[in-house]
């Protein structure tokens, strides 16, 4: 079996958020030894957030903790006592990383900031994931999701209708694309290591994460001329045709910007007398002034088609265009099946379970899932004992003590 490429990297996730499970998931599922420490009563939002079998709460049936806490062992863990304080400072000078996606201060309130942590591991690298980040004038705050959005100009622009309020991201975007960050922080500072044999402090911002993805060009555009652009809808602002449209059996989205796109268009079309005029040739904000003719002249072949038929014409004429898939057209996606995406694994209390596997492919053997997400506290003794040296006899204690 071949060797992955975090394999011999030793990793602690702490914080309750779902930044810090994705960040852990990325490194576990290449290899890394990742010890995701809980709170002792399951209090984690992987674990609550669901969604459960036939909606009956579980914190061991959540479809998010099974998925997202894969490759990792599970230890419990309070920091609210000296004691507990003290084994997390034996699991820091064991690792090579630590993930703190937890509020900010909530380490440096138990005495437990980067200089301390420093000086127990040189070595150690921390990267603490938060909304805002950890300095300036709100390094201080608490922050969720919403405030990650809301704070990164996404909203203003990205979804919804311009005459409506502003309207959050599907799903966690900001958690997860700060956890992508995260990951990628944490292999840099290793690169960094072995130059300079010194840990580092690595202080990632969701919000300013978030803005890079969505927002860069914008910034330019406002810098250079002054422009706001705001959210428009289904729509493109000023291009067209660049949209959702309706098919006959559901949404695709249609996107002919260049020239050569267009003409692409025409042709998937048949090349109507209409689409021919040489009021729309060009570029898409030649016919941006054309937007909505344009629009109605192509409902009736829209809706005579097939999302697949529109996907597939449109590919082989060069034009960009792209099904909307449900979660049941992606589980049932052939493209999907022969890729390989999808894993199977077997879970001691869930079963077997389908879910998403590796997100890119890499030559050798670089992702597998070698073991479930753990029960509550499955790896104490293994971590505790085996890995940190405490005896035994000492963790039943420690239990009844509510430190694990």
């Amino acid at each position: 079996m071949s060797r992955r490429e975090m394999e011999g990297v030793r990793v602690v996730e702490y914080g309750p958020r779902i930044n810090a499970c994705y960040a852990g998931k990325f490194l576990a599922d290449l290899g890394a030894q990742v010890v995701k420490v809980e709170f002792p009563n399951g209090d984690d939002a992987a674990r609550v957030f669901g969604p459960f079998p036939g909606d009956v709460p579980d914190p061991e049936l959540s479809a998010l903790h099974l998925y997202g806490n894969c490759n990792k062992y599970g230890v419990t863990l309070s920091l609210e006592s000296p004691t507990g304080r003290g084994l997390f400072k034996r699991l820091v000078g064991w690792a090579d990383i630590l993930i703190d996606g937890a509020q900010p201060g909530d380490l440096d309130d138990r005495g437990l900031d980067f200089d301390t942590l420093h000086e127990i591991n040189p070595r150690l690298i921390v990267t603490a994931l938060s909304s805002l980040g950890r300095s300036g004038p709100y390094g201080g705050y608490r922050g969720y999701e919403l405030n990650s959005w809301h704070a990164s100009g996404s909203s203003s622009f990205y979804m919804g209708d311009p005459n409506r309020e502003p309207l959050q991201g599907a799903w966690y975007q900001a958690s997860q694309w700060g956890a992508v960050n995260v990951a990628a922080a944490a292999v840099m500072g290793l690169h960094a290591r072995e130059r300079t044999g010194r840990g580092q402090y690595v202080d990632i911002s969701e919000a300013e994460a978030l803005a890079t993805l969505y927002c860069s060009i914008d910034v330019s555009d406002f810098y250079e001329n002054g422009n706001r652009r705001v959210r428009s809808g289904p729509e493109m602002a000023n291009q067209a045709p660049a949209g959702l449209r309706l098919a006959k059996d559901g949404w695709v989205y249609i996107m002919a910007l260049a020239p050569h796109q267009w003409e692409g268009l025409v042709q998937a079309m048949g090349s109507p007398d209409w689409a021919t005029s040489p009021l729309f040739k060009g570029t898409s904000r030649d016919r941006a002034p054309y937007a909505e003719e344009i629009t109605h002249l192509m409902t009736e072949w829209v809706e005579s088609h097939t999302v697949k038929e529109i996907f597939h014409l449109c590919q082989s004429h060069g034009t960009p265009a792209a099904p909307v898939h449900s979660i049941q057209d992606i589980y049932e996606e052939e493209h999907l099946a022969q890729r390989g995406f999808f894993v199977e694994v077997d879970h001691p209390r869930a079963g077997r379970l389908r879910m998403p596997g590796a997100p890119y492919k890499i030559s050798g053997d670089p992702w597998r899932i070698d073991r479930p997400a753990p029960l509550l506290g499955q790896h104490n003794r293994v971590v505790y004992c085996d890995w940190l040296g405490v005896p035994a006899s000492q963790l039943a204690d420690l239990g009844r003590a509510g430190v694990i």
